[in-house]
């Protein structure tokens, strides 16, 4: 069974791709990150501090009329730019700046882990910061 509902995963996705976006590299989520956070999330026991966190965000996001992941990137930016700062306007279950950095430190962990947990598909974050595997 998995950790989250379906509406927490899109959260979850569009939140890792505004840590790490796309650009010249596959974002999180193209390098199997929403993979390695779930398991982690599940092993860990941190479901019920991440169903707190997403749906914080989708609150929050319901002052602009939508879904975080439906929202703009730009907004999207925007909402975790407040988390970050404790500027957030709607009640969170969670310290939404411990949240927000849970977050981001987990999806550079999945965005450069070893293949083999899940994130970093085909070992591409690592080929772009030239590590290369021996032996």
């Amino acid at each position: 069974m998995l950790p989250l509902n379906e509406d927490q995963i899109r959260t979850l996705t569009s939140a890792i791709d505004r840590i790490v976006p796309a650009d010249d590299y596959p974002s999180a989520s193209d390098l199997g990150c929403a993979d390695f956070l779930l398991v982690l999330i599940a092993s860990e026991g941190l479901s019920e501090t991440y169903r707190a966190g997403l749906d914080g965000l989708n609150l929050e996001s319901q002052k602009l009329g939508q879904k975080f992941s439906d929202l703009t990137p730009e907004a999207q930016d925007s909402i975790l730019s407040l988390c970050e700062k404790r500027r957030v306007a709607a009640g969170w279950a969670v310290s939404p700046r411990k949240f927000f950095t849970l977050l981001a430190r987990q999806t550079v962990e999945g965005y450069y882990a070893d293949s083999g947990n899940g994130g970093n598909r085909g070992e591409v974050s690592w080929r772009m910061v030239g590590f290369e595997v021996r032996g």
